[in-house]
C-alpha cells in the first residue's frame, strides 16, 4: 500500500497505540482492538459477541472466550499490509 499516512502510523508506536480500545469492523464482523505486538508487528482484535470454546490442557473444552483475530499490521519491509483495506473503524477515520 503506498498510502503515505497509513505509513506514518505503522510507523508510529505511540499513534498505533491509541489504536487499542477502538471499535472495528473486519470482513463484516464487529471486534475491538485488544492489544499490539510490536515485536511480531501483529494487531490483535477480539469480538464482543462471538465467542469460542477454549480448551484446557487436555483438550476439552473448557470455558467461553471472545474470537479473536491476529493480523499482522506491517510486512517485514515495514510497509502497511493489506489488511489495512479491511478494517474499518466504527468511531470515524484514523
Amino acid at each position: 500500500m503506498d498510502d503515505p499516512e497509513l505509513q506514518e502510523l505503522v510507523d508510529d508506536e505511540d499513534a498505533m497505540r491509541h489504536l487499542i480500545g477502538r471499535k472495528v469492523r473486519y470482513l463484516g464482523h464487529l471486534y475491538e482492538v485488544t492489544d499490539l505486538l510490536f515485536d511480531e508487528d501483529m494487531i490483535i482484535l477480539s469480538a464482543d459477541t462471538d465467542t469460542g470454546l477454549q480448551e484446557d490442557s487436555y483438550g476439552r473444552a473448557h470455558r467461553r472466550v471472545p474470537r479473536v483475530q491476529s493480523l499482522r499490521f506491517r510486512d517485514a519491509q515495514g510497509h502497511p499490509t493489506n489488511i489495512w483495506e479491511d478494517v474499518a473503524f466504527l468511531d470515524g477515520l484514523l
